[in-house]
């Protein structure tokens, strides 16, 4: 992976691609399980992944078995950054109950992780996705895909990148800290049905503490596999993202994408 020298001229260069871009409708809320039961534990990961900031960038809400709300949380997120909110802190008594549905509105282009585990480890890991988004009569330019990363002490990361088509596809894996800070890119190209793979640990020593974003442009729609791995090595879970959360069109009055 190649390092940013002068990130603040790719950061400006990217923000105006996607200011120019054509935005296709996209859905703005989440639903997903979660779980608080005693011994049990559930993060979720919300990453801004775009360039702008908001005062309320997303709100979860929680209800127990029976439907009932039990916790609201909200906060703001500023541009690429990332924010864990630990559910169970939110739950005053864990009980056979506490566990349900997971509800979250976002006001920004939320990427949102959900990690499951333990009092002691981690066992699955989910990165949320809307309704795959119709390509339609659209001339579209990127295809963008959202992975939730975490390169820790006792977490790991792979990434594979596979190409399902009889054509070639060719984009940039954009890597960001939690802070928001690009951190690295990769420019990759992926003949037909080649795939591709690559571990964040590499470029970061692991130990810095490193968890946010990886934002994945490609020219055609592809398969993302997200590999998670404990601090042994050992497969905690895998991740297929088969669809996007953001189209990239270009316009058809100006050309420009």
């Amino acid at each position: 992976m190649k390092q940013r020298t002068h990130v603040g001229v790719i950061i400006a260069v990217l923000c105006l691609s996607i200011l120019s871009a054509h935005t296709i409708v996209w859905a703005r809320t989440f639903d997903t399980y979660y779980t608080c039961l005693p011994g049990f534990v559930t993060a979720v990961v919300l990453t801004n992944a775009s360039a702008y900031a908001s005062d309320e960038a997303f709100i979860l809400t929680l209800h127990d078995a029976y439907g009932g709300a039990i916790a609201t949380i909200a906060d703001s997120l500023a541009p690429y950054e990332a924010k864990v909110v630990f559910l169970n802190e939110h739950v005053q008594a864990q009980d056979e109950y506490s566990w349900g549905l997971l509800h979250v509105e976002a006001n920004v282009l939320l990427q949102t992780g959900v990690w499951i585990g333990t009092e002691d480890a981690w066992v699955s890991v989910t990165n949320l996705r809307v309704q795959t988004l119709s390509t339609d009569g659209l001339d579209i330019v990127y295809y963008w895909y959202g992975v939730n990363y975490a390169n820790t002490a006792n977490r790991r990361v792979g990434i594979g990148l596979v190409n399902p088509a009889n054509t070639s596809a060719a984009g940039t894996v954009y890597v960001y800290d939690s802070s928001g800070e690009l951190q690295n890119y990769s420019d990759f190209v992926l003949d037909p049905h080649s795939s591709v793979y690559f571990k964040p640990e590499t470029v970061f020593p692991v130990g810095q503490e490193l968890w946010g974003l990886i934002d994945i442009r490609s020219s055609a729609e592809i398969v993302v596999v997200s590999e998670y791995y404990d601090d042994a090595g050992g497969l905690l879970d895998v991740d297929i993202i088969d669809s996007v959360y953001y189209l990239q069109a270009r316009d058809p009055e100006s050309g420009d994408s």
